[in-house]
């Protein structure tokens, strides 16, 4: 069994899992690759979120990791999944908002029928990998035409979790950028709602045009989304910084780096 994880070192749950791997001496038993390193590698692979876990190539894992399961799978044991139609919904949104990438490209797109075509990341959020072709086609299937026909309820429905995702990934960036806090003002006067939206637009999902969808500054229906997602970053502001200050101080302190060189 070939098990490969990619991950990212400010990536909150990569580290989690890669402790929790540690801690039960299974790190030997997979390969881990850094997608800031290897970022095209990542990009061949279909990697929208992390910690993506392939196993034997195949995505199994999408951001949220069940680590007793994954421990199981690795020690060898057969896994019977149990799904419950009912929450798939749920999972697949919870899935979208646990990745910047997808949040961000749906969010500002809507196109459901496109975002649904990356049918290995739908499979892998839902818990559909380890299922029979047959049930992940039938349970695949279902999700999609629920998303092609009713997305824009669950975009809204999930609004405050995608515009917190993509402020907190602003605030981030702008952490690493400047490594201390910069007020309010100075964000407002260097980052402009246009800068903003244009970082929006080409941050999702996209690497170097493919993926790429600018949308005219004129455009009202694109900006006006926008302009939601900005506003809720000026207010949650302070909040948002002060969180992501401490919790990339912490990884960073972690000093983990020996662990994310792939391994050939």
């Amino acid at each position: 069994m070939e098990v490969e994880i990619f991950i990212h070192k400010t990536c909150v749950e990569c580290n989690m899992l890669l402790e929790y791997l540690e801690n039960k001496g299974l790190l030997s038993k997979v390969k881990i690759i850094d997608t800031e390193l290897y970022p095209f590698l990542a990009f061949e692979r279909g990697v929208i979120s992390t910690p993506s876990v392939f196993i034997d190539g195949k995505l199994v894992y999408a951001g949220a990791v069940d680590f007793d399961e994954f421990e199981k799978i690795i020690s060898g044991e057969k896994i019977i999944k149990q799904i419950d139609k009912n929450n798939l919904i749920e999972k697949l949104m919870y899935g979208i908002v646990d990745s910047f990438a997808a949040t961000a490209w749906l969010y500002i797109n809507r196109d459901f029928d496109s975002f649904m075509a990356q049918k290995d990341f739908v499979i892998a959020v839902t818990g559909l990998a380890l299922l029979n072709d047959s049930e992940k086609e039938e349970y695949y299937n279902y999700l999609r035409n629920v998303m092609i026909k009713e997305g824009e309820k669950y975009i809204e429905e999930w609004k405050p979790k995608m515009l917190r995702n993509i402020a907190s990934n602003f605030i981030r960036e702008l952490f690493w950028l400047y490594e201390k806090k910069i007020s309010k003002d100075v964000v407002i006067q260097k980052y402009p709602l246009e800068v903003f939206a244009h970082w929006l637009m080409v941050r999702g999902g996209a690497v170097g045009r493919v993926g790429v969808r600018i949308h005219s500054l004129s455009n009202t229906i694109i900006m006006n989304r926008i302009l939601d997602a900005y506003n809720f970053m000026l207010e949650n502001y302070d909040e948002l910084f002060n969180k992501i200050e401490k919790e990339q101080t912490e990884l960073k302190a972690k000093n983990r780096e020996t662990l994310r060189y792939i391994r050939i």
